[in-house]
């Protein structure tokens, strides 16, 4: 019985369209009204368009009446049902007028409800027409007819006018409104449907390369504030449950957005599962023109009917799944931005306790890898209730179909599914492990970018190379190639499970029913089951993503549950005002370094007062708590009990000065109101006048990462400027002098610090080493073992001879009788300038007056920007970003590392597995024709037994090839690139480090890593099997019906069309995209290091918005590429929906002539249907290809980095025991630190003895950390050479010189480890010698109390070591080094004058057979030095014993021996 096909009666047809259009809109009429009553008026100037509205409107409504008219004439009465309905009709005309009237004038864009009528009335109109044709109402009511096609054109012109014409903009808004900027909150609904909104943005992308201005803004309800604040809420919720659920807080949040995804997605798989029943109709079709021809075929309009209708439902399902796509992406996105900016947010409260168990590099990880395993689950995770809803519609489907045969295929799907399960544990336990591992890596590598200066003075490149090498290697991808072999037998399941339901399905079939297997039920069926392949392939990736973000989920969950700093371990109050009032005070308290007491007391029994405009000095030998007591005050420990009180306003000064990767001025501004004469004030008040005249771009100069670009005295004065220029009420100053020189000391004192400084009004609690300042304090405090042994006014302690702090100034400090000689000296410095002179004096006046100080105010938060002032010498590397594709050799470069044979291999084995698939098709299909011609189920077995073949040998073919990409190809290639990049980096010279972020450098390490790692792997997957299905398709569709060719080349000329159109925007988004991801944790890692200081100046807010600009900057290059692939996507899709029809219809039309049977059809139609989303899905994975290759592109950027010169040159080798001698020659010697920059050495001529003690002296900025820098070739020069025992040391090779030297630099750093590991890395020496040189160092009784003793854990940067003792740590590597030649940076800058001295001894004792340049502030240490070398702007200036240099009393070094109170 074949269908039959008819239409509707006349009243029915005329009736029931009007009639539902004019109720929904007269029932949706009031929701509309509210919401334009809601929104704000705008002043949009009326166009001529405006009235060409009106009057459409008039002539369509005039039309109706006319109809309305003479159709009740006509029936006789107006309460027929097709009178009833154009009377609704015209009552809904005047609801949608009145909407479009008022939304001119309050909404920006117009009703969707109204424009969907208008396209309905259309749709309708044209289906009434045509029955009307059919009638030829015509010939009867002449005039009914013509005001009803009169009506339909004018409801054309008015849907034509309503969407195509764009709006004028309002010319003003109301300013209490949020402003939504981005293109899409202008589009209709029709706009937003197709996504047309973006074409602007395609055509700029197709035309020129996009930059950041191009980029439209986020929407927003996608801004990162908005979603923060959002999720904050939410959160906050979420802590009040017993066990707080990440997931129930992030769908609290976004979950109504994901839901009307659900509405979209349900309404796409229905469509989909209607092409099997139409396809089946469609064979049917074809049926009745095959078969017995006494039967009257269905008429050709029934078979274009079916065609129409596969075509709107392939369409159809295109449009419901792309706007499911974008809510499942906004979420997606949303989910980042607001977790991202939490993480943020959560860091600058971290608890210190919570603090050590996190390393920056665990933290970057929950920022990268962690939060994007849950932006990709919101992208995919519908389909955990899809997948088993697509089945259940599936299976039904198979049961009208075949009957109880289906459960047979049943059965095979649960025993998938559990398979599935069980695979998806394993990988679940997998993923933990390489979360862990990916943060032990990530943690190790950004301490090596953190410390690398060290390293690279040390000569410990290679060891730290091979500690991430054998992270890496033997743990990270280890772990990888076992998460492969699960994906590959996942795989394997999911592609066999496809044969497998197939065939019991048919086998069933065919000993139950008794029925032939034939064409009509095999093919729908067929068709069934590719869609049932979609959902059993996804819901394991699904499981997997699952897995992975679960993991995820519970990190974050743990991090963003981590304890906090305690919200009362401060009481703040305002700021003290009348004289003798307490400022800053702790009352009994003590206090621990973290929450869990694990760890002795920090503090004990402290109770510590100081008075309005005070200054308190803490003193104290080294780790005996004096940082504590400031971190007390601050609220950074755990007070345990006593308690705090600060008045008024606070600004911090840290031991180890944090400086922003920005301009001088924006470190000292801090977010501060730019003030002319204070800021100058400031300036000189710091000593930095001079060094703006050093400074490449003066106060724009940008200092790079932590200040690279600085020495240590000037980030000492950059710190103490900032604090100064806050306008604070309390001062809380961590040793700010141990960095500065003594007569830079002195004059900080008397310019800063001291009666007549700046802060003279101010209360100032300083923490010190220095003892010239006690002199000036108001009160001094010691501290022995986290507790307070003796305090007093300084005048008071001067009286108690047996005071301890009354011998430490005495032994010490400068004597009485020095004062006037120094102050007299301050006048005659020979290496201040003039201007520097008159200036002071100014100062110390202004100091006076220091009460009249307003608090400085805050700036507006001004956007950060990536672009450079123009000139600027200072400015950073910009991040090199390519134009146009990819280049055809970074695939190549990829491929040569995967192994070229293999990748071939790969390529093979996937076109096999597609051949399989092709090929089992094509024998059902000779199956079915046979069944069908004999009406029976002849040969059963030998037909079932070979399409199971087909199948078994695909599904083989499949695990072969995953296993071959994942094993061998990605591991590979992964830890090739890896490799050859990370020893790039390490042996770039320190000029790449000066000017590129680090943030920069670890998102190559993290995000791209793990792009190649992990997904280029699976979208070069997809490309390849994409590829090859549409090829088949087309190949078995072409040769089935010959003229499809013909089509088949305008629609590939439209595909090659998009696909350039869309690859060239997409391109250059994704690239932008990566380029704005750096500053986001460049931001980040800065931030991280300098938490403290944040909080004391109150900046938390101005940074939370810093991280947010970067966010969405970010977001803004994500979102329209997002959105870009739904735009190409659903014009795809649209060219698949044709091709569906195209097939179709050459099908029907071909019935005919009889060349095609019902099996040639199903087949062709079955590869048809599959075709719409293969042509989508090749280019979406094509440029999911390219924008995974692109990180490929940047790991290549790095591996091809200018590295410094060889380690090791083998023909130039030094001897074994060079240097013998340690003798230094500097030749006419001339450097800088990189091109571009100025000479800071010119033209040195030194001669230095063996076992010669030299000392270095100068200003801040003369050159002398550059003299030992260019001695360890960390800077090369640009003339002249240096000679070690008369080796040119530019000849040999960098290991060879900076392993055979020994240094303490400046900026001591210890790594994340155990002691030994940062004493000895390479494991050259016995546990005694260490033992040894720890004991040498003053740090055995320290290191013998820690657990582990030399095994002890040494916390990320140091954090569980005083500054002090990681500068003795320094001094211990020193020890161990046996070296001639040996380097003394400020070596004892942080340590106290007591310590200073036992160490000096020290190095005079086991250093007195080696030769030693000596950096120091405190002259004391190089007073007996052999020789002298005084250092001014690059030069050297003298040279020769102190005893000649002290006997000139014009000489420079005389005055500086002056100022620091060493003559009389």
């Amino acid at each position: 019985m074949f269908p039959i096909y008819h239409s509707f009666s006349a009243s029915l047809a005329d009736s029931l369209g009007p009639l539902l259009l004019g109720l929904g809109l007269l029932i949706l009429f009031p929701r509309d009204i509210r919401a334009l009553r809601k929104c704000s008026s705008v002043f949009v100037p009326t166009t001529a368009w405006f009235y060409v509205q009106l009057a459409l409107l008039a002539i369509i409504v005039l039309c109706q009446l006319v109809y309305a008219a003479i159709l009740s004439i006509t029936v006789g009465s107006w309460f027929d049902l097709r009178v009833i309905s154009t009377l609704v009709y015209i009552a809904s005309l005047g609801a949608a007028g009145y909407v479009q009237s008022v939304e001119h004038f309050r909404a920006r864009v117009q009703s969707g409800i109204v424009l969907f009528y208008w396209f309905l009335s259309v749709v309708t109109g044209v289906a009434r027409l045509y029955e009307q044709a059919q009638r030829k109402v015509w010939t009867e009511h002449e005039t009914l007819f013509t005001s009803f096609v009169l009506g339909l054109l004018a409801t054309i012109g008015e849907l034509l006018v309503s969407v195509c014409i764009p709006r004028p903009p309002p010319q003003y808004k109301s300013l209490g409104d949020e402003i939504d900027n981005s293109p899409e909150a202008d589009a209709n609904i029709f706009s937003r449907l197709t996504f047309f909104y973006l074409t602007k943005l395609m055509q700029l992308g197709y035309e020129s390369y996009l930059s950041e201005e191009d980029l439209p803004d986020l929407p927003r309800s996608s801004q990162t504030d908005k979603t923060s604040e959002d999720f904050d809420v939410a959160w906050q919720i979420e802590k009040q449950v017993a066990v707080p659920s990440l997931y129930r807080a992030l769908f609290r949040c976004f979950g109504v957005a994901y839901l009307v995804g659900v509405c979209f997605k349900l309404t796409g798989d229905v469509l989909a599962f209607m092409q099997p029943n139409l396809l089946r109709r469609l064979l049917l079709f074809v049926n009745s023109y095959n078969n017995d021809p006494l039967n009257e075929p269905i008429p050709l309009s029934g078979g274009i009917i079916i065609a129409l209708g596969m075509f709107a439902c392939s369409f159809g399902q295109t449009v419901m799944q792309q706007q499911y796509l974008t809510r499942c992406f906004s979420t997606g996105l949303n989910i980042k931005s607001s977790l991202m900016s939490s993480i943020y947010r959560k860091v600058v409260f971290l608890s210190n306790g919570s603090r050590q168990g996190k390393s920056t590099g665990d933290i970057v990880n929950l920022m990268t890898v962690d939060v994007e395993r849950l932006q990709e689950l919101a992208q995919s995770a519908q389909a955990f209730w899809s997948g088993p809803f697509q089945i259940v519609l599936c299976l039904y489907n198979l049961y009208a179909l075949l009957g109880n045969s289906m459960w047979a295929g049943v059965c095979v799907t649960l025993c998938t599914i559990s398979l599935n399960a069980y695979i998806a544990r394993k990988r679940r336990a997998l993923q933990k492990v390489q979360m862990k591992v990916k943060d032990k890596r990530t943690r190790l590598t950004g301490e090596i970018l953190v410390s690398i200066k060290s390293i690279k003075l040390y000569g410990w490149e290679q060891s730290f190379i091979d500690r991430v090498n054998a992270i890496r290697n033997d743990e990270e991808l280890a772990n990888l190639r076992k998460k492969g072999v699960y994906s590959a037998i996942s795989n394997f399941v999911g592609s066999s499970a496809q044969f497998l339901v197939s065939c019991s399905t048919f086998a069933i079939f065919i000993w139950t029913s008794g029925k032939p297997l034939s064409t009509d039920i095999v093919f729908p069926a067929l068709t069934l089951f590719n869609l049932l392949s979609s959902p059993l392939t996804q819901i394991p990736q699904v499981i997997s993503k699952f897995v992975e973000a679960a993991v995820s989920a519970n990190r974050l969950r743990d991090f963003l549950l981590s304890s906090e700093l305690q919200p009362d371990a401060v009481t703040r109050l305002d700021a003290a005002t009348e004289s003798g009032q307490s400022a800053a005070t702790i009352t009994n308290g003590t206090f621990l370094w973290d929450e869990t007491g694990t760890h002795p007391p920090a503090l004990k029994n402290i109770s510590f007062d100081v008075k309005l405009g005070q200054l308190a000095c803490i003193i104290g030998r080294v780790g005996t708590g004096k940082s504590a007591l400031l971190q007390a005050l601050l609220g950074d420990l755990h007070r345990e009990s006593g308690n705090v009180t600060i008045r008024g306003h606070v600004a911090y000064c840290s031991q180890v000065p944090w400086i922003m990767n920005a301009t001088v001025k924006e470190n000292i501004l801090f977010g501060k109101r730019f003030h002319a004469d204070f800021y100058e004030k400031t300036v000189r008040a710091c000593a930095l006048v001079e060094d703006f005249g050093v400074l490449p771009d003066g106060d724009d100069t940008i200092v790079g990462e932590k200040g690279i670009s600085l020495s240590g005295g000037q980030k000492a004065r950059l710190s103490l400027a900032r604090a100064v220029y806050a306008r604070a009420d309390v001062y809380i100053l961590d040793d700010p002098l141990s960095a500065v020189d003594q007569h830079v000391g002195r004059h900080l004192i008397d310019n800063v610090l001291g009666p007549n400084g700046l802060l003279a009004t101010k209360t100032k609690v300083m923490a010190t080493n220095a003892i010239a300042v006690l002199t000036q304090a108001d009160s001094i405090t010691m501290l022995r073992g986290g507790e307070i042994v003796e305090t007093g006014l300084y005048s008071e302690i001067m009286t108690r001879k047996d005071s301890d702090i009354y011998k430490l100034v005495d032994e010490f400090g400068t004597r009485p009788d020095q004062e006037e000689v120094l102050e007299e000296a301050e006048t005659t410095d020979p290496l201040a300038s003039g201007e520097d002179e008159g200036e002071d004096g100014e100062l110390a006046d202004a100091g006076k007056f220091g009460f009249a100080l307003r608090r400085a105010s805050t700036a507006s938060f001004k956007k950060p920007t990536l672009d450079d002032i123009p000139n600027r010498r200072s400015k950073h590397v910009k991040e090199q970003s390519e134009k146009g594709q990819v280049k055809i050799g970074v695939y190549k470069e990829y491929i040569k590392a995967a192994n070229i044979s293999l990748v071939i291999s790969f390529l093979v084995l996937v076109i096999a597995s597609n051949a399989m698939s092709v090929g089992g098709n094509i024998w059902l299909k000779h199956w079915s024709d046979v069944n069908t011609q004999y009406g029976n189920n002849p040969d059963t077995g030998k037909y079932l037994g070979i399409y199971l073949f087909f199948g078994v040998s695909g599904a083989f073919l499949t695990l072969f090839y995953t296993l071959v990409l994942w094993i061998l190809c990605t591991i590979e290639a992964a830890r090739k690139l890896h490799d050859r990049m990370l020893r790039h980096v390490i042996r770039s010279p320190m000029a790449f480090f000066d000017t590129t972020p680090l943030g920069r450098i670890i998102n190559r390490f993290t995000a791209d890593v793990n792009r190649v790692d992990e997904a280029l792997a699976r979208v070069f997957t997809n490309f390849v099997k994409n590829t090859c299905k549409v090829v088949f398709s087309i190949v078995v569709v072409s040769s089935a019906n010959p003229a499809f060719i013909l089509l088949v080349v305008p629609i590939a000329l439209l595909y090659v069309y998009y696909q350039k159109f869309y690859l060239r925007t997409s391109r250059e988004l994704k690239r932008l995209e990566s380029v704005s991801r750096s500053p986001i944790y460049a931001h980040f890692q800065e931030s991280l290091h300098g938490v403290s200081t944040i909080r004391a100046y109150a900046q938390v807010r101005r940074f939370n918005r810093i991280n947010e600009y970067h966010i969405d900057f970010n977001n803004k290059a994500y979102y329209p590429s997002m959105i870009a692939r739904r735009w190409l996507a659903i014009r795809l899709e649209f060219l698949g929906s044709m091709v569906i029809f195209s097939a179709a219809l050459l099908s029907i039309l071909a019935i005919a002539s009889g060349r095609l049977s019902s099996g040639l059809v199903g087949l062709t139609m079955a590869y048809a249907l599959q075709t719409t989303q293969s042509l989508g899905s090749i280019v979406r994975t094509t440029v999911e290809v390219e924008i995974s290759t692109v990180s490929v592109e940047r790991i290549l950027e790095y591996c091809i980095l200018p590295g410094e010169a060889p380690e090791v040159i083998e023909n130039n080798r030094p001897q074994a025991n060079w240097p013998m001698n340690g003798a230094v020659e500097f030749h006419d010697y001339s450097t800088r630190y990189r091109p571009g920059l100025d000479i800071v050495l010119k033209g040195i001529n030194l001669t230095i003895k063996p076992r010669e003690k030299i000392g270095i002296v100068g200003r801040t900025g003369a050159g002398k950390s550059s003299l030992t820098l260019a001695l360890f070739r960390m800077i090369e020069p640009v003339g002249g050479f240096i000679s070690i025992d008369s080796v040119n040391t530019s000849n040999i090779g960098l290991r060879d010189l900076r392993q055979r030297l020994a240094i303490i630099p400046q900026d001591s750093q210890v790594f994340e480890g155990s002691v030994r590991e940062n004493l000895d890395p390479a494991s050259r020496f016995s546990d005694e010698q260490l033992w040894h040189v720890l004991e040498l160092s003053h740090l055995k009784n320290h290191i013998a109390s820690m657990d582990g003793q030399l095994l002890a854990r040494v916390n990320e940067n140091g954090s569980n070591f005083s500054v002090g003792q990681r500068q003795l740590m320094s001094l211990a590597r020193a020890l161990l080094t046996t070296s001639k030649v040996l380097v003394l940076d400020e070596a004892t800058a942080a340590v106290d004058v007591e310590t200073d001295q036992i160490i000096q001894e020290t190095i005079r004792k086991e250093f007195k057979d080696r030769t030693i340049l000596t950096i120091a502030h405190r002259l004391n240490t190089i007073i007996d030095s052999d020789r002298i070398i005084v250092l001014a702007a690059g030069k050297v200036v003298e040279f020769d014993t102190p005893q000649v240099l002290l006997s000139n009393k014009n000489s420079m070094f005389y005055a500086l021996c002056s100022h620091g109170g060493l003559i009389e």
